[in-house]
């Protein structure tokens, strides 16, 4: 059971190869410049193809003014992924309780582990990076070796620095997620009046708003 959202590796290239910087600005310290109420005003909602839970092809970016700069656009573009996973991990907590432990892996968490505070503050729950390459071919491996070799003792993951959340800053992240719903669903209902659904831009001038891969 699970979800998934396919898209977060090429927002980050996207990000990196479209969007202008300031000289000296770096990615990863733009992400973690700033507290979510203060600056980031703008949502990044995925696009192309999400596979799983309520998964349409839509998307766009809503809050975009002419005083967005590329450091703005590119922090909240970061916390709309966050808040994708966050959609993903309430629905499955529905069903399935809440998590022992959340586990964040690949490309986007090596590359921005800042970003990793920002999945925290999203989820309220403690994050932990896993540091191994390739470990969705790990994790396949566990799953054969319960049939081939159960009594075998299993050697854990390597992992990093845990994340903890930043418990002042969950109000904003859960007004930011109301806001996120009611342009995703304004996206999906967009997508959904034209014959063949593209990209778009959804906009609301007053509203602020686990590639890496998150499991539980």
């Amino acid at each position: 059971m699970g979800g998934a959202v396919n898209d977060v590796g090429r927002v980050v290239s996207w990000l990196q190869s479209t969007v202008r910087f300031l000289p000296g600005d770096d990615f990863n310290l733009i992400l973690a410049a700033a507290p979510p109420a203060s600056t980031s005003r703008v949502a990044l909602i995925l696009r192309r193809a999400q596979h799983g839970l309520g998964g349409r092809r839509a998307g766009g970016l809503a809050g975009v003014s002419a005083a967005t700069t590329g450091a703005l656009l590119s922090r909240g573009a970061m916390e709309g992924v966050a808040i994708s996973y966050a959609r993903i991990a309430e629905q499955l907590q529905s069903v399935a309780g809440q998590p022992q432990r959340i586990l964040a892996s690949g490309r986007v968490t090596q590359d921005l582990p800042a970003w990793l505070q920002i999945l925290a503050d999203v989820l309220e729950e403690p994050v932990i990076p896993v540091t191994i390459k390739r470990s969705t071919l790990r994790g396949t491996a566990l799953i054969a070796l319960d049939v081939l070799a159960p009594e075998v003792a299993r050697t854990a993951s390597a992992t990093g620095e845990i994340r903890q959340p930043v418990a002042d800053r969950a109000a904003s992240y859960r007004a930011r997620k109301q806001d996120y719903q009611a342009l995703y669903e304004a996206a999906i209902a967009l997508a959904g009046a034209e014959p063949r659904p593209q990209s778009g831009i959804v906009g609301r001038a007053s509203s602020p708003l686990r590639t890496a891969t998150s499991g539980k």
